[in-house]
């Protein structure tokens, strides 16, 4: 009998070992490129064999706003997609995988090249009680009367048997719901732990739609009038999240703020709903997550992130301001603000910026409340061009046994990019200033650098240059009303040092 209880506790722990969950190890962000000495490239993080490294390669997909992959238990990639074709791990088409979300999409110019729009507009999930089977939900993006709205929302079947492992699409753009659709989508697993249901809305309405997803496939598909009628102004502008629990629904967009829901994972059943205000002071798009632990959460606009206690007795009362953006732009001209967010493996938040840039945001600990959840602006240095995307993931190990994350995972390098310039300290002054001032930086870097000040819309008014060697520039004010400035020193797109500046005459 002890020999048996042994065998059986060995076979289990093997089970174990063998189901970790890792669907959400791999992520691919940026665009492929046939010039090897661009700053483009596919940037993919893997958080595999309890680190985080980020390689860079030329091939794969371009990677807009919809972004969604799935890897296997061991987190090795299975596939990806931009809403527009699937690519399997040998970054190449798979098969059968291209024509995803037909209609507007090809018409605006946006499909196949370049990715589909729709924020979170993609989300992979296992199939319940299969091997080697997942289902990609994925929204349209169409035009109606002129105006840019979300469309249908449709799954894809993969099977990963098939095509000597490479997997191939075997049931594609099969239409769940039609019609005006907002950019809310995301995923929780049912109160059965096998099941998923999925949740999206009808804009300029009340109305939620549940479909709940089983191994017979969209088994069910029920509605809810529950909480205010979404703006259709704000389609687009905002993303979705259940919290890794599974018992919060939560969404933001511009006009509508955020919308705060209890959820019941047994009936689909939405509830106790609550309206929460950011800020729309500046810029019009925002994201939000929760931290791991469900109790916190994080709402950005484009230029503000706030943190959220929903153990508060008044959660609306509970905001923190947690940080603005800095003022940063890099050589392009691109403000590096802020977009939407992720939570990822190493229990780590990650946000990206709306325009083309080599860095991520990252709040290092999402679980402590106040500025000790310790958020960093452009944190995490790519090795290529990332461009406004970030991938889709739900909570996989919910009811698993394993936690939402694993704190232990430590990032050990990036590669495939380029040497960054050290960041150092900056000294601008006088400050308030009136006339001009002097930039000087602690160290010369060996390539030229720049100093930009910006006003608080993120314009540029005045630049000054720092060849190579130099350690310090004059920059004439002259035309500059008086007010607050962000600054920012930048060397070959990468962050030197910023700060802020008041003019005064």
């Amino acid at each position: 009998m002890k020999s048996f209880f042994i065998a059986t506790a060995c076979l289990f722990f093997t089970l174990m070992v063998h189901a970790q969950y890792k669907f959400d190890y791999t992520w691919l962000v940026g665009y492929k490129t046939e010039n090897p000495n661009s700053n483009n490239g596919m940037s993919i993080f893997d958080f595999s064999g309890d680190t985080l490294s980020i390689a860079r390669q030329l091939s794969g997909l371009r990677m807009y706003v919809t972004n969604a992959s799935i890897s296997n238990h061991e987190g090795e990639l299975l596939f990806y997609t931009n809403g527009c074709n699937i690519n399997n791990a040998e970054h190449n088409l798979m098969q059968n995988g291209e024509g995803l979300n037909p209609g507007f999409a090809y018409l605006s110019g946006n499909c196949p090249d370049y990715g589909n729009t729709v924020p979170k507009g993609a989300i992979i999930l296992p199939v319940p009680e299969t091997q080697n089977k997942y289902v990609l939900f994925h929204q349209s993006y169409t035009s109606l009367q002129g105006d840019i709205q979300i469309g249908f929302l449709y799954y894809s079947l993969v099977d990963m048997n098939l095509a000597n492992g490479l997997g191939a699409v075997v049931n594609k753009n099969q239409l769940i719901v039609a019609g005006a659709l907002f950019s809310d989508m995301h995923a929780v697993k049912h109160a059965n732990d096998e099941d998923w249901w999925i949740i999206t809305s009808k804009e300029s309405s009340k109305l939620v739609y549940k479909i709940l997803f089983t191994e017979a496939g969209v088994s069910q598909i029920d509605t809810q009038t529950i909480g205010i009628p979404l703006d259709d102004w704000s389609n687009g502008s905002g993303m979705a999240s259940f919290s890794p629990d599974g018992t919060k629904f939560a969404r933001y967009s511009t006009n509508d703020q955020v919308t705060l829901f209890d959820f019941d994972r047994s009936t689909g059943q939405l509830s106790n709903f609550k309206q929460l205000y950011a800020d729309t002071t500046i810029g019009i798009w925002g994201g939000l997550s929760f931290s791991p632990n469900s109790r916190f959460l994080y709402v950005n606009t484009q230029a503000k992130l706030w943190q959220f206690d929903l153990l508060a007795p008044d959660v609306e009362a509970s905001k923190v301001l947690i940080d603005e953006w800095d003022g940063f732009t890099n050589t392009s001209g691109h403000a590096i603000m802020f977009r939407l967010m992720q939570l990822a493996p190493d229990c780590k938040i990650y946000m990206n910026s709306p325009n083309g840039s080599k860095f991520m945001h990252v709040i290092n600990r999402p679980d402590e409340p106040g500025l000790a959840c310790d958020f960093q602006q452009r944190g995490l240095v790519l090795p290529a061009v990332n461009n406004g995307s970030i991938p889709n993931f739900p909570n996989y190990r919910l009811g698993t046994g394993y936690p939402v994350c694993d704190s232990n995972i430590v990032y050990v390098s990036s590669t495939g990019g380029f040497a960054l310039p050290p960041v150092q300290s900056v000294q601008v002054w006088p400050n308030p200033a009136s006339g001009q001032v002097s930039v000087s930086l602690e160290l010369p870097l060996p390539k030229p650098s720049t100093w930009h000040l910006l006003d608080p819309l993120g314009r540029e008014v005045v630049r000054a240059v720092l060849p190579a060697g130099r350690q310090a520039v004059e920059a004439g004010l002259a035309g500059v009303p008086p007010g607050m400035y962000f600054w920012n020193v930048e060397s070959e797109g990468r962050p030197v040092g910023s700060g802020k500046l008041i003019i005064q005459h």
